[in-house]
């Protein structure tokens, strides 16, 4: 029997014993046996995954960039920060791209990170209709309530109300005095008693 064949048998028969075979449940499967050891596996294959995918352990699922970002976005979303520990530990119930295919697709973890948070920034802009609609009524309601109305007077209100602030409005706008002449508001000075 040739090596990769004993590799494939000792990996089929180690999988018969629990539903995905890693690394350390091999070791300790092959321990106390004459079977290939983890490294004999390495040398003869290159990587672990590819010796799964040789003795036919390893379905080969291809995800599609469009499947990748929404698993990372989902994994943001419920686990509140995006970190490599973080998706794995999301990902470990979930039917979704691994950790490794991310690596695969992207590069590197920080350039699927990057391309997650550039979407994010697109997703805000995609929803102009909505966004503009609050900062239209944001900048009428504070016009109406402030006393003097200014950009100061605004961020501070913005603050203290959760509304969008001077710089989101200027971002949207393309500028603070822009958002205000197409609103048709103007800046008030100090009121003087």
């Amino acid at each position: 029997m040739t090596q990769e064949a004993e590799i494939i048998k000792a990996l089929q028969t180690a999988a018969s014993l629990t539903p995905s075979l890693t690394v350390k449940q091999y070791q300790l499967w092959s321990r106390d046996r004459d079977a290939p050891t983890f490294l004999d596996i390495l040398h003869a294959y290159g990587s672990w995954t590819s010796a799964l995918r040789a003795s036919g352990l390893l379905e080969v699922r291809r995800y599609e960039s469009h499947e990748i970002i929404q698993s990372l976005r989902l994994a943001w979303k419920e686990e509140g920060r995006l970190t490599s520990t973080h998706y794995q530990h999301w990902a470990d119930a979930r039917d979704v791209p691994s950790l490794g295919d991310i690596i695969t697709h992207f590069g590197s973890w920080s350039l699927a990170v990057k391309a997650v948070e550039r979407l994010e920034e697109e997703h805000f802009t995609v929803q102009p209709e909505r966004e503009k609609a609050e900062m239209v009524q944001a900048l009428f309601e504070a016009n109406r309530v402030l006393r003097p109305f200014n950009a100061i007077t605004y961020q501070k209100w913005a603050k203290q109300f959760h509304k969008p602030s001077v710089a989101k409005v200027s971002r949207r706008f393309g500028s603070w005095k822009r958002a205000l002449d197409e609103l048709g508001i103007r800046e008030s000075a100090e009121v003087k008693p």
